[in-house]
Parts: C-alpha cells; sequence; structure tokens
C-alpha cells in the first residue's frame, strides 16, 4: 500500500486543492499511520482546517507551541499557518479533517458576514489556531455538527451541498462566537514574515544537498543570522538545522526504498556529511535504521 504525502512546493504550501473550484471543502479520513514517518510535514494553505482526533493523540506543532489533541477535542487551524502533526510514543493515531475555502462560508469578500464575524480571526495573527475541549462550552456541538457533516459528506445524497455549508455556519458560528474575547486582541497578518519564511524554505528545499551555511540562509531574506534564526523557529517551532535534518530524511526515503545505493551514496546525495549522521538522523524519525526500514514495512502492512 502506497504510503501518503503532503503535496507541496518548495515554500511548503500545499498543492493539493480541497475539494473543487464549484464545491471548495473536503472531509478527510487521516490516519497518521498511512504517512511516511508516521506523521504530517510542515506545511501550510489558504483553507480554514479543524481536526477532530478519533481514535489515539495528535501532537499539532503551531508555531512555537504544541497541542495535544485527543477524541472528544478539536483544533481550529486558520488559514496561513505552518502546521505539522505527529502521535506522541509512536501511538496510532486516527482523525478525519474537514477543509474549507473561508469564501464557501462567509460568502462575498467585504459582505457583513465575512467584516464582522470572520475578518477578527482570519487575519488576527494573534490567533493562528483555536483548541476546542472540555472547558469550551461549545465543543460538543461543534463536534455533533462536524460528526453529520462528515456523514452527509460521505453519502453525498441530494442536496448534500447545501446541508453541508449551513452546518459549516453553525460550526464557525459557535466557535467564533464563543471565543470572540480573544480576537479583542486583534495583531494583523504579517505577510511580510510569511514571504521570508517561504524565501528561506525554498532556498533549504532547493539547497538541501548541499552545505548550507546560516549566513546563507539570511543572505536570502536580508536578515542577520540571529533575526532569521528566531523567524524560522517562531514560524515553524523548529530550528534551520532541525528543519533541514528532517527534510533531507524524508528526501532520502525513496532512495531507501529503492534498494539501488548504499548508505555513503543515499547520504551524499541528501546532504549529509557523512552515512553516520544519516543513520542517526534517520533512526531518530523512524526508529530504526535505513538498512532495516524496508523489511520493518513490509511486516506493517
Amino acid at each position: 500500500m502506497a504510503m501518503r504525502k503532503i503535496l507541496v512546493d518548495d515554500t511548503n504550501r500545499e498543492l493539493c486543492e480541497h475539494g473543487t473550484a464549484t464545491f471548495p471543502m473536503t472531509v478527510s479520513h487521516d490516519d497518521l499511520w498511512a504517512f511516511e514517518g508516521k506523521s504530517v510535514p510542515i506545511h501550510w494553505h489558504n483553507d480554514l482546517e479543524i481536526s477532530v482526533p478519533r481514535e489515539g493523540e495528535a501532537i499539532y506543532q503551531v508555531y512555537q507551541k504544541s497541542y495535544t489533541v485527543k477524541p472528544g477535542a478539536a483544533l481550529v487551524l486558520n488559514r496561513n499557518v505552518p502546521h505539522s502533526c505527529h502521535s506522541p510514543n509512536n501511538s496510532h493515531t486516527r482523525y478525519s479533517t474537514f477543509l474549507a475555502r473561508p469564501d464557501f462560508i462567509y460568502g462575498e469578500f467585504g459582505s457583513d458576514v465575512e467584516r464582522n464575524c470572520f475578518r477578527p480571526f482570519l487575519q488576527n495573527s494573534a490567533v493562528p489556531c483555536i483548541l476546542l475541549n472540555e472547558e469550551c462550552k461549545c465543543t460538543n456541538s461543534v463536534i455533533q455538527k462536524l460528526n453529520e457533516i462528515e456523514e452527509i459528506f460521505d453519502q453525498k445524497s441530494y442536496c448534500y451541498e447545501l446541508k453541508i455549508k449551513g452546518l459549516l455556519c453553525e460550526v464557525y458560528s459557535l466557535i467564533l462566537c464563543e471565543h470572540q474575547k480573544e480576537f479583542t486582541k486583534f495583531i494583523p497578518s504579517n505577510q511580510l514574515e510569511l514571504e521570508r519564511l517561504e524565501q528561506m524554505l525554498n532556498y533549504l528545499n532547493t539547497h538541501f544537498e548541499s552545505v548550507i551555511s546560516l549566513q546563507e540562509l539570511a543572505d536570502q531574506v536580508h536578515l542577520s543570522r540571529e533575526v532569521c534564526c528566531r523567524l524560522f523557529k517562531k514560524m515553524t517551532g523548529k530550528t534551520v538545522t532541525g528543519y533541514l535534518e528532517e527534510y533531507r530524511v524524508n528526501r532520502s526515503l525513496s532512495l531507501v526504498q529503492s534498494s539501488q545505493y548504499s548508505m555513503i551514496q543515499i547520504a551524499d546525495m541528501t546532504g549529509f556529511s557523512n552515512a553516520s549522521r544519516f543513520a542517526q538522523a534517520f533512526r531518530k524519525q523512524f526508529g530504526c535504521n535505513p538498512g532495516e526500514y524496508n523489511s520493518l514495512k513490509q511486516q506493517n502492512l
């Protein structure tokens, strides 16, 4: 069975469209064990996202903060927010993901619904996400309506599109009303920071085979090394070195699976200084040595 991947461009912006141009929303049934490395790497998109765990725990990294989300809770992710996901202790995690283009819900930009209801959230960098847990009064109602959406989406009976849009409006009405106090601290989205992150990721992702110095990376965004590192950590929750190591290991997977190259060759092709450093990073991310990966993967199918 082929492993799932999040298709992204060189800036880690997700390439996959969620839904269609005429019905821009979707519900996916996700399993972290279906992804390479049993985790979802850093990515972002223009759509709103709600994650609802069904089995096990999911740990989301949103900027520098981690959110542990269990069954009975949910995480609402704002648009254009870099995030990643993994499970603790390599445990099984299944969850439902609800993705929708914002204007599918609020209608025309500049409308009262967009301006009064959604804009304080969508354009507020102080609220990159909202955790719905047992402390939130609306959590049970929101999850109940999301369960309805999932069932309707799967069945696709007559007028399912209209039913889903109505329920999504109810879901976000509950969420935004309960958390409106959080929007009073309004910090406009910093487009420059996002653009600089895109530039840094583009440079790292296209030069990963080579030795990359922090000064080279900082020069791409016209910042000092210190400011560059702080911005990268703020936006991704990872250090530049940590991100680059994970990216190189992920790029090595297809080479490991092909069984055509030695560990020395793969290390050289993916930017590691030697085979030992490569094996150490691979083991840290996947829990096994590169040479063991293919046999262990077959056992788990």
